[in-house]
């Protein structure tokens, strides 16, 4: 084993294996700390350029994400439901149906839990506002629907929104037959962003204001405010309300934004998606509304029965 490792060891005289031996020894750990040495001579020269190298394939391999990713969701209705609400109906309801909501007490929910299987979709009344709109417009008289938008970036990157804007996408009447109102009676103001949409494909949106109660009511959200995105930074949860007056609309989102690559936008919801902002009709075949102190009033195509508040609903509506 030794002549293998050593060779010629066994010839060499006693007193000189000690000196072959010990001779092996230091060139082989000589070797090793020349290759030791190489080795971290080399590593140390190539070290910036590698650093340059992995931090540029993360940079590419950083930028491939989304930007960030927006997650959409309905206001729920079963768990958060307005005291005041309208819900549409594409056909009228039938004399059935009709005894059935009548004989309820106006209770929101419940007016809901009997009409969602039916079809039914709900639009909420539009909040006073104290404040008035920064840019002074005056609001149309209309309705909203609601909807929460989350923004999230798995980017390492960070970006900054640092606008939206309200793109219509088609408008057109509404197609709402049937419409049963509890009205509201007060304000119900509600924290979050508005965009004013009212009119048809002719009129620009508007917005988004801010609807929270303080100095910043009305004013316009991106004019004082950006959103950061990214580098870890928590997402950013939105409750955005659409205004609508005589047309129902269909639009979506254009988001500008900045990030180390320069401007840049993106649509939400992504790809041909949109949000629907429905208005309610001016003379629909059936109206029912809710008077507090008096009951159902019933105008339109339908049965006088359970309908006590028919002839002031009238007298407050006109028009219908």
């Amino acid at each position: 084993m030794a002549d293998a490792r050593l060779p010629g060891l066994r010839l060499l005289p006693l007193k000189h294996r000690a000196l072959y031996m010990a001779a092996a020894a230091v060139i082989a750990l000589g070797g090793l700390a020349f290759a030791y040495y190489a080795n971290y001579v080399l590593d140390r020269s190539t070290a910036t350029d590698r650093a340059r190298s992995d931090k540029k394939a993360e940079k590419a391999v950083d930028g491939e994400q989304p930007a960030f990713v927006s997650t959409v969701t309905p206001r729920d209705y079963q768990q958060d439901m307005p005291e005041s609400i309208v819900v549409l109906l594409d056909r009228p309801l039938t004399e059935s149906e009709q005894a059935t909501l009548t004989a309820m007490k106006g209770n929101a929910s419940q007016v809901w839990t009997f009409m969602k299987p039916l079809g039914g979709r709900v639009v909420e009344y539009t909040p006073n506002l104290e404040k008035p709109l920064e840019d002074r417009r005056q609001r149309a008289s209309g309705m909203a629907q609601t909807f929460n938008l989350n923004l999230n970036s798995d980017r390492g990157a960070g970006l900054t929104i640092n606008g939206m804007t309200a793109v219509k996408d088609a408008c057109s009447a509404t197609t709402a037959q049937t419409v049963v109102a509890i009205p509201p009676s007060g304000s119900a103001l509600r924290q979050g962003l508005m965009w004013d949409l009212a009119g048809g494909m002719a009129d620009q949106p508007h917005g988004p204001y801010v609807l929270d109660e303080g100095e910043s009511q009305g004013k316009l959200y991106f004019r004082h405010n950006a959103i950061d995105l990214g580098n870890g930074q928590a997402n950013m949860a939105l409750r955005v309300q659409s205004e609508v007056s005589t047309e129902t609309c269909q639009w979506h989102i254009t988001a500008s934004y900045t990030d180390t690559s320069g401007s840049h936008t993106q649509r939400i919801p992504s790809g041909t998606g949109t949000f629907t902002a429905e208005a309610v009709p001016q003379q629909p075949v059936q109206y029912f509304a809710y008077v507090p102190t008096t009951g159902w009033g019933c105008i339109g195509q339908m049965s006088q029965r359970g309908c006590p508040a028919t002839s002031s609903l009238e007298q407050a509506q006109p028009r219908r």
